[in-house]
């Protein structure tokens, strides 16, 4: 315990003061009486209560002392130290992503942060700023300079999760400038943040982190996906045991709770492993599941849609790898390969829905309709240079449905070719600057390019290597009668039939979650994972489309690292310790409550003379 206003210790000298006036206190004289008729009752009544008036004599002086006591120490400013925060503005920021569901003795990472939260907000001393961010993907902010500590609490308790992945470069960055020139700190409530990420935002401010901590027994879904071969389906599922043992795991494959499928797989210690699950019926969606519940429940369920659109045509034509026709067909996907002629030229079939994957193809044999391009030739459009060293791993530029389930942080790749001119095509994958993976339209066509050579690369050894293929493939084809797949809370663009009277987004069960105003195109998705539908009533009845709402393939894996803090070196501390929790509205209460008891002393003392 410390104490914020010492100098009140001077006024101890007043207790020598009370003692005096006990001293100089009224004294009574000896006196002989004709009678003690008239006080004989009185004199009873002192000799059944003789130990009250004993005590009397002493108690009032003991509580004054104790009263004056008691107020001297509140004068002082009494506080207690918690955690020390320097500075005079504290930013709070709180991760609300998927993986904070995960548990550990029944709690929730989400839960223990708020907790934390609170707790830190507690020790703060009266007037201290407090700012308190929500990293969403778009960071939201909360409070800004709050000195009203229990309205921050009430908004920190009332936070939900928002199943997004978290944006803590940008909140890091939103709290930087809430403090600028005051002294302070920034608490990051989250759960795998490193230390690395943080120290290269070159952050000038203390930046104190909280990894919230949970089991590691845990077994994940990775990536679920259906595809339709003739009048059976197909399903390919990757599953990862994040556990230190080796366990069996049972999925489930079912259809509007009605199971279809049920498998048992030994799974490895920290390996992941690709389950092919055949024949199974043809249904609009299907749902895997993993058998029993684990620290985080939410990797435990994915869902797929069935595209409704027959299986487009695939040509391959070029130096095509390997590995690519392998991983294609490998999905259930039939291709044609289509050889030159003695000129050098492609007899490409004409068709609308067909599907070109073309690799080391010159531009001026590629024919008409959707192009997955591999291995660019030289030149070209596109200005296709010589490879170069790429000194920087790969990275998702954007995110896009395309890169769904691929984990390219764990792709190698040496080289690829310096492209000049993208000619429109957006960025998928980068390393540092250098595009990777384009997609957009070219021509009035769809287009895909990869710029880089599989030789290169130990990608055709992913797990994720023909998912993306597959993915590539069902994006250039076009979307089907399904909306497809989002995020938490993302915002999707739809039609609506012109014959549409009035339109919901609703699950299942036919519960209404949303409307939806005729007049807007853009609707903002549900925010938990799960498989919902677009239900639009017309005069000719109703229709429905499934749209699935899915994490982000980062928030598929429920890791945890330590906590740490990074100090900025040279910054002046504050002379205000913002963890003074201060005490002396006690030390006043309970000298108010001894003055009304020496007042009750006192009334008795006087009443029974």
């Amino acid at each position: 315990m410390g104490f914020l206003a010492p100098i009140s210790f001077l006024f101890f000298g007043a207790i020598p003061i009370l003692l005096l006036f006990y001293f100089f206190k009224k004294q009574y004289d000896r006196q002989t009486i004709s009678s003690i008729y008239l006080w004989e009752g009185t004199l009873r009544e002192w000799e059944s209560d003789r130990w009250w008036h004993k005590l009397q004599r002493n108690l009032l002086l003991l509580l004054q002392l104790l009263i004056l006591l008691l107020l001297i120490l509140a004068l002082a400013r009494p506080f207690f130290v918690g955690e020390e925060v320097n500075g005079d503005h504290l930013v709070i920021v709180i991760d609300s992503s998927a993986t904070m569901t995960a548990e550990e003795n029944g709690t929730t990472r989400f839960t223990k942060a708020k907790q934390q939260a609170v707790q830190l907000i507690d020790q703060l001393g009266n007037g201290h700023k407090v700012s308190v961010i929500h990293a969403q993907e778009a960071p939201v902010l909360l409070a800004t300079n709050q000195t009203n500590h229990s309205e921050v609490i009430e908004q920190i308790k009332e936070l939900q999760i928002s199943y997004q992945h978290q944006n803590v470069t940008d909140s890091i960055r939103l709290a930087q400038s809430l403090i600028q020139h005051e002294q302070g700190e920034i608490h990051i409530f989250t759960d795998d943040l490193d230390e690395e990420s943080v120290t290269a935002l070159n952050i000038s401010i203390p930046v104190v982190v909280r990894n919230m901590s949970a089991s590691k027994e845990n077994i994940s879904i990775q990536t679920f996906g259906v595809k339709r071969s003739e009048n059976l389906v197909q399903a390919i599922v990757t599953v990862k045991n994040e556990s230190s043992d080796a366990i069996d795991i049972v999925l489930s494959i079912s259809n509007d709770e009605n199971e279809l499928e049920q498998v048992t797989e030994g799974v490895a210690a920290n390996e992941q492993k690709t389950i092919n699950v055949k024949n199974l019926p043809i249904h609009d969606y299907y749902q895997v599941k993993l058998v029993g519940d684990d620290a985080y429940n939410l990797d435990n369920v994915m869902h797929a849609l069935l595209p409704k659109q027959e299986a487009p045509s695939i040509y391959l034509a070029g130096d095509v790898n390997p590995f690519i026709e392998k991983a294609i067909l490998s999905a259930g996907i039939k291709v044609t390969t289509v050889p030159t002629d003695d000129s050098g030229n492609y007899s490409f079939p004409e068709e609308e829905e067909a599907v070109y994957l073309l690799s080391g193809v010159e531009n001026k044999h590629w024919p008409p309709g959707a192009k997955l391009i591999i291995s660019p030739s030289s030149g070209g459009p596109f200005q296709v240079g010589e490879k170069v060293q790429l000194n920087y791993p790969l990275k998702e530029a954007s995110d896009h449905p395309v890169l769904a389930f691929s984990d390219f942080e764990n792709v190698y790749l040496e080289q690829a070719y310096q492209v000049d001119n993208w000619q429109g095509l957006q960025p998928l994958v980068k390393s540092e600057d250098q595009i990777i993976i384009a997609k957009g339209m070219f021509e009035n066509d769809p287009m895909i390019l990869l710029a880089f050579d599989l030789f290169d690369s130990d990608w055709p050894l992913q797990p994720g290597f023909p998912i993306l293929l597959v993915n590539s493939i069902a994006d250039l084809a076009g979307d089907g009668e399904s909306l497809g797949y989002y995020h938490p809370l993302e915002t999707a663009t739809i039609q609506l039939s012109t014959m549409t009277e009035g339109a919901v987004i609703e699950e299942l069960n036919g519960d209404d979650l949303k409307d939806i105003h005729l007049s807007e195109s853009d609707l903002t998705v549900p925010r938990h994972p799960g498989i919902y539908q677009l239900h639009e009533k017309s005069a000719n009845g109703s229709s429905f489309r499934y749209l699935v709402v899915q994490l982000d393939n980062v928030e598929r894996t429920a890791t945890s690292i330590n906590s740490f803090s990074v100090d900025v070196e040279g910054q002046e501390e504050s002379g205000t310790q913002l963890a003074k929790k201060e005490v002396w509205r006690i030390f006043a209460s309970l000298a108010l409550l001894l003055l009304f008891l020496e007042w009750e002393v006192y009334r008795r003392g006087i009443s029974s003379r």
